[in-house]
């Protein structure tokens, strides 16, 4: 199976989902992408912390940008949100059958998750933690898929 979550520049949400992901379905092969991200851009000292609080230790990353190809791979395309998943499907329609807004696929519930980069201390940790837990709501259901619904 594999997993592509997606975000804005690739350094905080997308890529804490996909390491989340990986620790709940170490058997997938799970990636990040984002729609405006930049080789330059490095993941902030916050992320990493509220991984490691988590026994997530991720290794190094670089925002990558997304490609077609990207989302040509993937089972499942996660975009945090509604936005991005809009701008995708109506760009790549192909490919629309397997795009989803994360918090949707988790818990049914058409809610965005928003932006923590610019958050710090405690804001920063409940927005964080509200990833965690729907990327895990995430990993559960798709442990009892083989193939994308």
């Amino acid at each position: 199976m594999k997993i592509l979550f997606i975000c804005h520049a690739n350094i905080c949400r997308s890529f804490m989902a996909q390491e989340i992901m990986r620790s709940q379905l170490p058997q997938a092969q799970v990636y990040s992408r984002g729609l405006y991200a930049d080789p330059a851009f490095h993941i902030p000292a916050k992320v990493s912390n509220f991984l490691a609080s988590h026994q997530i230790h991720p290794a190094p990353h670089v925002s990558t940008q997304l490609k077609e190809d990207d989302l040509a791979q993937a089972d499942f395309i996660f975009c945090m949100e509604q936005q991005h998943l809009d701008l995708l499907s109506d760009r790549y329609a192909q490919y629309s059958q397997k795009m989803w807004l994360l918090s949707d696929f988790a818990f049914e519930k058409e809610k965005d998750i928003e932006d923590p980069i610019d958050l710090e201390g405690t804001a920063f940790i409940k927005q964080a933690q509200l990833l965690y837990k729907t990327t895990e709501a995430c990993a559960k259901r798709l442990s009892h898929h083989t193939t994308p619904l």
